[in-house]
């Protein structure tokens, strides 16, 4: 299967579900859908499973937001390791844009520490330079 393909289901999977999750997925989505850019089917399936639990009430959306930041982020440092500067980029984004919006909705609610998580973060990607 295909990003093109994996893409597809998602935005399927948003207009099925509707809600707000669906709402926040679908334009990133679409966008990323017109330039091609690579998902994995890991982060694929986690983020079908998310429009399917937040729909259902069974997952805290700032959860989604932190499930899709962990992905990202393996799938940023995947690429930028084998080359795809692009994808690699675009990833790493999607990592950060996921986390921010994760510590934001969840500090003050949930018994978090969103700087310690930012510094793991941080040295994960900084050890990229250490494998190459």
């Amino acid at each position: 299967m295909t990003a093109k393909d994996r893409r597809i289901q998602i935005k399927e999977k948003c207009e099925e579900t509707g809600g707000l999750y669906a709402q926040l997925v679908t334009p990133i989505n679409d966008m990323l859908l017109a330039l091609d850019a690579d998902i994995s089917e890991e982060t694929t399936q986690q983020i079908l499973e998310n429009l399917e639990l937040f729909q259902k009430g069974e997952k805290y959306l700032p959860d989604c937001h932190l499930d899709e930041s962990n992905h990202f982020l393996e799938d940023g440092v995947s690429a930028l390791k084998s080359g795809d500067l692009g994808n690699g980029a675009l990833q790493i984004f999607g990592a950060g844009l996921n986390f921010a919006s994760f510590a934001a909705k969840a500090t003050g609610v949930k018994n978090i520490n969103a700087h310690e998580m930012l510094e793991k973060r941080f040295s994960e990607l900084l050890s990229i330079k250490k494998d190459m």
